[in-house]
């Protein structure tokens, strides 16, 4: 039987303000809160959070306001963020940030995702190179970078830079607005795929996570979950892989890719002529 809790607007008032210092957060973080805020002490009743979330949201739907998650790619653990459903994510969500700030943030989400690799990711060189462009020093574009990774909008894996879990939950909208062609889902559970790999037959994505859930499944072998065909030697896309390019609807790759990606181009071929 689903949990049903009576919920007191100083109950809801207590968990959305957990959830904005919060600022994401995994799902038994927010278990943990909703126990503590309503007073469960019995796990049996934290099996279906949903009631929770769904009141929640109803509450703060007349501010713009809403619960969303995202799968972590490689663990599985679900992330929340109370997202901003009015407006332009990335300026209502940032509002820490100054003008410049902002634009500097913009300008590495986008160059992250439009990526040339298909890789969602930048090393850190070509994010600084990137960023200066835009203006301030490397050492002022570091320190920001550490910033935006602290409040979850970036993350650093292994020298790259990537999309935080924040930046993946609060910017659907932004992404399917103006990089449909860069968007991948994975096959299994239909989430967005920033790392993973790709079905060499059906050139569908999965998530490591899902991969690695349908490898057990299928005692030890990785098929594809939409075509059902073995992957034996899978093309990998993520920091440090060698990528799948994405193909794009429109023009030539050239023509149609976004100015951040031929930045980066341009950055690297620059970095060429430097050497010689």
């Amino acid at each position: 039987m689903p949990m049903v809790i009576d919920d007191t607007d100083s109950e809801q008032q207590m968990l959305v303000q957990w959830c904005m210092s919060a600022q994401v957060f995994s799902d038994p973080d927010l278990r943990q809160a909703i126990r503590r805020i309503h007073s469960i002490d019995d796990d049996e009743g934290m099996k279906e959070i949903h009631p929770v979330i769904e009141a929640t949201n109803a509450s703060m739907s007349p501010f713009s306001l809403e619960l969303r998650s995202a799968m972590d790619q490689t663990s599985g653990v679900r992330m929340w963020a109370l997202v901003n459903t009015n407006a332009d994510p990335i300026s209502i969500g940032a509002t820490p940030y100054t003008a410049t700030e902002l634009v500097t943030l913009k300008t590495l989400v986008d160059g992250v995702f439009t990526e040339e690799q298909g890789n969602y990711s930048l090393s850190l060189h070509d994010a600084l190179r990137l960023a200066t462009k835009r203006g301030g020093t490397r050492a002022e574009i570091e320190s920001l970078i550490r910033r935006f990774t602290n409040d979850g909008w970036l993350a650093l894996d292994e020298g790259f830079v990537v999309l935080g879990a924040r930046s993946i939950i609060e910017l659907q909208s932004y992404f399917n607005v103006g990089f449909a062609d860069y968007i991948r889902l994975c096959s299994l559970c239909k989430e967005m795929a920033t790392s993973g790999v790709v079905c060499v037959e059906c050139m569908e994505a999965v998530h490591p996570y899902c991969a690695n859930r349908v490898t057990e499944a299928n005692g030890g072998q990785l098929s594809c979950p939409q075509c059902n065909r073995h992957i034996g030697q899978p093309r990998r896309f993520g920091p440090g892989e060698r990528g799948v390019p994405h193909v794009l609807d429109g023009g030539t790759k050239e023509e149609s890719e976004e100015p951040a990606t031929q930045s980066i181009k341009k950055l690297r071929i620059e970095d060429s002529s430097d050497e010689d």
